[in-house]
Parts: C-alpha cells; sequence; structure tokens
C-alpha cells in the first residue's frame, strides 16, 4: 500500500512539474497591451473631395453619350510598427504614381498614431498604386467601390443648359425696358440664375478630363510589439494555470471513483435482490 501510494505522489508531482513548465516556456503570457489606435474611419473621410473618371464606351452617338463618367474609391487600412518609416514610404508612392494627397488627418500618441489619407490617383495608376501601398505594413481591411455618374453628368449639363437658356430670355426681357420695379425683378432674377451657374460650373468642373483622379482612401495604424511579461509574472500564471488544470483532473478522477463505487452499490444490491427473489420462489 505504501509503495502504491508513494508511485501516485511522484506521478501526480511529476505532471504537476511537467505542467508548469510546459506553460512557463511554451505558452505566451500577455504583457502590456498591444496599440491598434483605432479611430472611426468612416467619419474621417466624410468631407473628403470626391474625384470622378471617364472611359469611353463603344456605343454609337455623340461624345458626350459614348463617355462613363464614375466614382472609383478604394479604401485601404495598413498596420505598421514602424509608422514614421512607413509615412515616409507611402508620401514617396504617392509622388510616384501622379497622385495629390487631398485630405491628411493624423491623431493619436506614440504607440498609437492614426493618419488618414485621401489621395487622388490617376485612373491609369489606380491598380499600381494599391499594390504599392499594400507592400508597406500589413493590410488590415481593402475594399473598392465604383458607382457609375453617367446619369449626374448628363443631368447637370442638361440644367445648366437650360439656366443658360432662362438667363439669355432675361436679358432679351431686360433690355425691351420696363418700369423700374420690372426691371429690379428681371435683375434679381438674373443674379440668382448666374449664381446658380457658378454652382453648377463648381459640380462640372469636377469632371473636366484634366481634373480626372480616383481615390484612395488610405488609413495608416500604428501596431506596438506587445512587451514579453516578466519571469516571475510568467510563473504565477504558469502556477495558476497548473493549479486548475490539476484540480480538474482530481475533480475529475475523485467523480469516477464515486460514481464506480455508487455503481458497484447498485450492481450489487440488484445482485442480493435478485437471489432473494430466487429464494423464495424456490421455498
Amino acid at each position: 500500500m505504501a509503495f502504491s501510494f508513494a508511485r501516485i505522489v511522484i506521478i501526480a508531482l511529476s505532471a504537476s512539474v511537467a505542467l508548469f513548465m510546459f506553460h512557463l516556456f511554451l505558452v505566451p503570457t500577455p504583457g502590456s497591451e498591444t496599440g491598434f489606435g483605432f479611430s472611426d474611419t468612416t467619419s474621417a473621410f466624410v468631407n473628403s473631395r470626391k474625384n470622378y473618371a471617364s472611359i469611353k464606351v463603344p456605343v454609337a452617338g455623340p461624345p458626350i453619350g459614348n463617355t462613363q463618367k464614375y466614382e472609383k474609391v478604394a479604401t485601404v487600412t495598413q498596420m505598421t510598427e514602424n509608422f514614421d518609416t512607413d509615412r515616409h514610404l507611402i508620401e514617396g508612392r504617392v509622388t510616384e504614381h501622379g497622385g495629390v494627397t487631398q485630405l491628411e488627418h493624423a491623431s493619436g500618441l506614440n504607440g498609437f498614431r492614426t493618419l488618414h489619407l485621401g489621395i487622388g490617383v490617376p485612373p491609369d495608376h489606380f491598380d499600381a498604386f494599391l499594390t504599392a501601398i499594400r507592400a508597406v505594413g500589413r493590410t488590415a481591411q481593402i475594399e473598392i467601390v465604383k458607382n457609375d455618374k453617367t446619369n449626374e453628368y448628363l443631368q447637370l449639363r442638361a440644367k445648366r443648359t437650360t439656366l443658360e437658356k432662362a438667363r439669355a430670355a432675361l436679358e432679351l426681357l431686360k433690355e425691351q425696358g420696363g418700369t423700374t420695379d420690372e426691371r429690379m425683378k428681371v435683375q434679381n432674377r438674373l443674379t440668382e440664375i448666374e449664381q446658380q451657374i457658378q454652382d453648377l460650373a463648381v459640380y462640372l468642373g469636377d469632371f473636366d478630363i484634366q481634373n480626372e483622379l480616383c481615390t484612395v482612401r488610405l488609413t495608416l495604424r500604428e501596431r506596438t510589439v506587445p512587451l514579453r511579461a516578466g519571469f516571475w509574472v510568467r510563473a504565477l500564471h504558469s502556477t495558476e494555470w497548473t493549479a486548475l488544470i490539476l484540480t480538474g483532473i482530481g475533480g475529475g478522477a475523485l467523480m469516477l471513483v464515486v460514481a464506480g463505487w455508487f455503481g458497484a452499490g447498485l450492481i450489487t444490491l440488484a445482485l442480493r435482490l435478485v437471489r432473494h427473489a430466487r429464494s423464495g420462489d424456490i421455498e
């Protein structure tokens, strides 16, 4: 009996040491928190400029009818552990691909910094530029959306044509004279129409061939390297983990013993009842 008990103690101690060493050296223990510098990416680009591009489509008709106007936007999030270095790399690649930075929003302290860049890129450099910036750091998110803007462009042109016709009619009416009050009303209406035409010119200017760009919404997030916990912290975590494991194993073994003992008692009781019933039948 003494020998069996000693063997059980040795096995238990050996298992405890093995579990402790496994957790201490092979299971990572968290140290300091990892900084991702998360912020609201959507709101950072709410007021960013819209860029438009065009492409010729094989449709017969006037030049305007066979030109598709579209908006193409890529949303990219890059994680980096070398924030300053990768920021300079991105700035260099914007220049290399003929891009222009239209929005810049930086926030956060060292270890938790975030940089939002709204970049306009020539359509023929769009794919190459995306490949170049994805090589900086590690890509955590990418989304590319293309929206057709042809109808919106044609509606703006039609509205401008209507306003120009209204302006010409008012100028003709103004030349015909009239009362002072009538001339003032005509002049006020002319002023309103001129303002609307100027506003439309701004919107239509975004569609000009000279201004054709695609949009890249780039977010660069700083990701700090987590610090490894000290030896005594890891030893404490390993001790707690080992105790939990051994408690679970011991509890499970005890439950099995109790269940076996209870099952054996039920079987013994059943056998006695069977024997008693048989002896009663014989009598």
